[in-house]
């Protein structure tokens, strides 16, 4: 099955999506660090901050990518 292009609407959730997984990265490193300075266990809490935000963010690529699927083929 070709891929069929993508619009102006779909180029724009796609450069969203990498925003938003930028984002949720960056928030958990300075969360982690943050932790880290209170704690004394640098760099303990900063790789789970970036860890925890890798998942989220990840998680959040695959319901919009489960959402379109269900948006292109129909199904609520």
């Amino acid at each position: 099955m070709p891929l069929e292009p993508f619009g102006a609407q779909d180029q724009l959730e796609i450069a969203s999506l990498g925003t938003e997984f930028a984002l949720t990265e960056i928030i958990g490193a300075v969360a982690g660090y943050w932790l880290d300075t209170k704690l004394g266990t640098l760099p303990w809490c900063l790789v789970g901050g970036v860890l925890v935000g890798f998942a989220l963010g990840l998680m959040r690529i695959v319901t919009v990518a489960r959402n379109a699927n269900k948006k292109k083929h129909g199904r609520s």
